[in-house]
């Protein structure tokens, strides 16, 4: 068996036949790593893969806009993604990883805090280097009241882009409050902050109905409902997800057992209107997702009248464009006498206050 020499700075190390020489960082998934002796390296891991995972929201349009500013711009670019936990982050590192080895760029994750990091990173060749949740792995001095070290200035110099080399650095943040303020809203060294926020109701719609195909509509409808109400997260949506994909399965009975928190009762603003009678309108206070199988009742009155209405919130019908109805026949309308009244309503609506794009009607 030969072996290998290899020559650095007048030091002769000798290795087996197993070594390889590479003129470039080969294509791949490195890891940092610091050895007290031996000092840096970079270790081989698994590729971060997107798979046969579907992308909701806007995040091929996103990707895009950042490969194609790498190869326009001469210098290095910076990319920080923000956003609580669940929102996506990690997927669109996989999706960047994953377009970086197909552009013959290595993908280098830093992952642990060492002396000397910033002057290792600085010697590598072209490559995206992805910090995953950095402001845990590299304190900014205000975390605690020990008063920590700063660690994240150290990277400045670096991430100001002048390097010799053009580089990705990547960032994902869950706190902005424990960035430093030489890095947040500045695009001289992050040229992008893209925010990751909660799914809307499409995103929600769209991944109940690809992840849950068994499920019953209307049940896919009660939980955008809830998303609109909530911050739903897609760790939420992958919990929700396993559960409804059953044609019985009741959105309000998952969420009641499920770990995520339960919503608390909202401001609806309930309109009736009759034929020939004057409306009745008024704010009431209700809970439509917690025991969708238990009466809420809405009392309306003016001057004249009192109605009650009540209903049961699992009786919630959608239509295909996504209105939310109940039938009058669901409905115990009841007067101040406890009698059917006179007149029935034609309609009676549902409206949450602050939220006036949104309601649902019961005809």
């Amino acid at each position: 068996m030969s072996n290998t020499y290899i020559e650095t700075a007048g030091r002769i190390k000798i290795y087996d036949s197993a070594v390889r020489a590479h003129d470039a960082l080969p294509v791949g998934t490195y890891r940092v790593q610091h050895n007290p002796k031996e000092g840096f390296s970079l270790l081989r891991v698994s590729d971060l893969t997107v798979g046969a995972e579907r992308v909701y929201g806007d995040r091929a349009h996103r990707l895009d806009k950042i490969f194609s500013a790498h190869e326009r711009i001469s210098r290095s670019l910076g990319v920080m993604l923000s956003g609580n936990k669940g929102q996506g982050k990690s997927l669109f590192l996989r999706m960047i990883a994953e377009r970086a080895r197909s552009l013959a760029l290595p993908v280098v994750l830093v992952t642990e805090d060492v002396d000397g990091i910033v002057e290792f990173l600085d010697t590598l060749d072209e490559c995206v280097l992805i910090f995953d949740e950095f402001e845990k792995t590299f304190s900014n001095g205000r975390r605690d009241r020990f008063g920590s070290a700063d660690r994240q200035s150290q990277f400045l110099s670096l991430f100001d882009g002048m390097s010799s080399v053009k580089r990705i650095y990547c960032l994902t943040v869950n706190d902005l409050a424990d960035v430093s303020e030489y890095i947040v809203n500045r695009p001289g060294r992050f040229h992008y902050h893209m925010r990751f926020d909660y799914p809307g109701p499409d995103e929600v719609r769209a991944y109940l109905t690809d992840q849950a195909p068994d499920a019953a509509a209307p049940e896919i409808e009660n939980a955008v409902l809830f998303s609109r109400h909530i911050p739903v997260s897609y760790d939420h949506l992958r919990a929700i997800a396993f559960e409804m994909n059953d044609p019985e399965a009741r959105f309000s009975e998952i969420i009641n057992d499920l770990n995520i928190k339960a919503t608390e009762p909202l401001t609806y603003r309930v309109d009736a209107r009759f034929a020939s009678s004057p409306p009745l309108s008024d704010e009431v206070t209700l809970n439509i997702h917690e025991r969708g199988d238990m009466v809420r009742t809405i009392e309306l009155r003016d001057n004249r009248r009192a109605l009650c209405f009540s209903f049961r919130p699992q009786d919630l019908l959608f239509d295909d464009s996504g209105e939310i109805f109940l039938p009058v026949s669901r409905i115990d309308i009841l007067d101040e006498y406890d009698e059917t009244p006179d007149e029935l309503p034609v309609s009676v609506s549902l409206t949450l206050v602050g939220q006036t794009s949104y309601g649902f009607r019961m005809d």
